[in-house]
């Protein structure tokens, strides 16, 4: 059954140890990385079939299965144009 997927941003201080979603972060890993606190925390995205969970900010809805990673961030990131590029992968439906 293909279920529609919602793509996310949310901070990584929000992230749970164990979250009810995907979640990658921007080591494009699954597996949460040790930040030292003198460091800027890594960018994260998860996936959700439910509700963005809160603190998330929605980049983009779409079908696809199985739930393949999102693209890598770009090196110069902010979300406004991560969520562009974002876009236009999900729009090509299922599948990359």
């Amino acid at each position: 059954m293909t279920q529609s997927i919602t793509y996310f941003t949310i901070p990584f201080n929000s992230v749970p140890e164990t979250p009810s979603y995907n979640v990658w972060f921007a080591t494009w890993s699954t597996t949460r990385p040790t930040v030292d606190p003198q460091d800027k925390p890594p960018f994260v995205v998860g996936c959700t079939t439910g509700s963005v969970p809160s603190g998330g900010t929605s980049l983009g809805t779409s079908i696809k299965d199985p739930i393949p990673p999102p693209p890598p961030p770009l090196s110069s990131l902010n979300t406004s144009d991560y969520q562009s590029t974002l876009q236009t992968w999900l729009s090509t439906g299922r599948g990359l």
